[in-house]
């Protein structure tokens, strides 16, 4: 089997999970025999000469770049910096709608030169580029969500990115949805029929961490100095929660003042909860260290006594596993995918800060509490794998093309 395949960013360049889940699947897909054409845009004043390098050993997955200057996570204000700042040179459009569309006409000429069984698109920057693939080859299209408008914006979805996902889940033969949380989205917010929808869950390779730590490790140099360290790790937006992260801390702080929370990640709402936390009289407590990955992420996790997932709308979730890859101990919210795999998790409503606190408190204070998350829940976490996922992918593919 030959999969066409179109996804956002790929390790060691990504800026978040999209990538980290596009490259465990597709690993898991080329280990199990398929064949897949990855489809990735590429910038052109970003210039990586060992990209191929690195992954030419992966003999089942063939790399093919677009110019242009998509990413995940982009909004059309950020698109029109960047594209203000390089310069458009008659290459790219002048806004991010129009750009979707210009890949997509891009992706239809890849379509018509490689031969393939099936289209696999990752989110809705990719939607348009998989169904005029589709419509120049006549093949099937399976699109894969992980994250809705719904998530990103809450009850204020940008109407053109809402109907380019609605037209895209239409056009597709079959739907791929990394939780139930996000498939019942799907089918509320869409009006997709719930059976054309199944569940794969994302997962994590349990050699994701193995390199060995090199260099000195500043936080377990507060550790040694007594405090307790509570761990936020994703983008710095309304859809992860941070705001209600700041608000369990400074209820924390209140029976706990050595404890230091510290925040990894970037995004629109970072100088708002810098600011935030000033007011409230706890910027003291927390360490912002802007995006982190490699030893520095890996560090960070070691460190941490706990590792705590607020999001107010989270798919999935893979820092979570990420998390429990290096047996820290795990807290999210109940609003996420990752909270329908993990049992051995403590959990709380993303607005109950309340509850939240309570539950920071007891894994600081009771240490046979943290130990047996950190045991009970590595062994949900080794059950997962990309492989399982991979082969429920493939069932779909073979579903798909028998009935098409």
């Amino acid at each position: 089997m030959k999969v066409l395949m179109f996804g956002w960013e790929f390790p060691p360049f990504n800026s978040g999970g999209l990538g980290v889940a596009c490259e465990g699947l597709a690993k898991g897909l080329a280990f199990l025999g398929v064949k897949v054409i990855f489809v990735l845009p590429k910038k052109m004043n970003c210039h990586h000469p060992n990209f191929k390098i690195i992954f030419a050993d992966e003999n089942n997955i063939e790399f093919k770049a677009i110019n242009s200057l998509l990413r995940p996570y982009i909004t059309s204000q950020s698109y029109k910096q960047t594209a203000q700042k390089i310069g458009l040179n008659n290459i790219y459009e002048s806004d991010l709608f129009k750009e979707v569309l210009r890949y997509g006409k891009m992706a239809e000429r890849i379509a018509k030169a490689e031969i393939f069984d099936i289209i696999h698109a990752h989110d809705w920057l990719s939607f348009p580029a998989g169904i005029m693939a589709k419509n120049v080859s006549g093949k099937p299209l399976v699109v894969h969500i992980h994250a809705t408008e719904f998530d990103r914006a809450g009850d204020n979805p940008n109407p053109f990115v809402f109907a380019i996902e609605k037209i895209g889940m239409e056009k597709a033969d079959a739907i791929i949805a990394i939780s139930n949380f996000t498939k019942n989205k799907i089918v509320e917010n869409y009006g997709i029929e719930p059976s054309k929808v199944s569940v794969v869950y994302n997962a994590i390779n349990q050699n994701y961490f193995d390199q060995t730590l090199s260099g000195p490790n500043q936080l377990f140099e507060l550790k040694k100095a007594g405090k307790k360290i509570v761990l936020f790790v994703g983008r710095i937006t309304l859809q992860k929660g941070p705001d209600y992260f700041l608000k369990a801390a400074q209820k924390v702080l209140q029976f706990n003042k050595n404890v230091v929370f510290v925040v990894a990640g970037t995004g629109d709402m970072e100088r708002q909860i810098i600011e935030m936390a000033a007011a409230m009289g706890i910027a003291d407590k927390f360490l912002f260290t802007g995006f982190l990955k490699g030893d520095d992420l890996k560090k960070a996790y070691t460190a941490a006594d706990l590792f705590v997932l607020p999001s107010v709308s989270e798919p999935f979730g893979l820092v979570a596993l990420e998390s429990l890859t290096l047996k820290t101990p795990i807290l999210v919210s109940k609003q996420s995918g990752v909270s329908e795999v993990i049992q051995n998790a403590l959990k709380t409503d993303f607005w109950d800060t309340d509850e939240m606190a309570n539950k920071i408190l007891a894994c600081l204070t009771y240490q046979g509490l943290g130990t047996t998350l950190q045991e009970e829940s590595f062994k949900e976490m080794e059950k997962l794998s990309w492989e399982k996922s991979a082969q429920k992918c493939i069932d779909i593919y073979r579903s798909v093309l028998t009935n098409y």
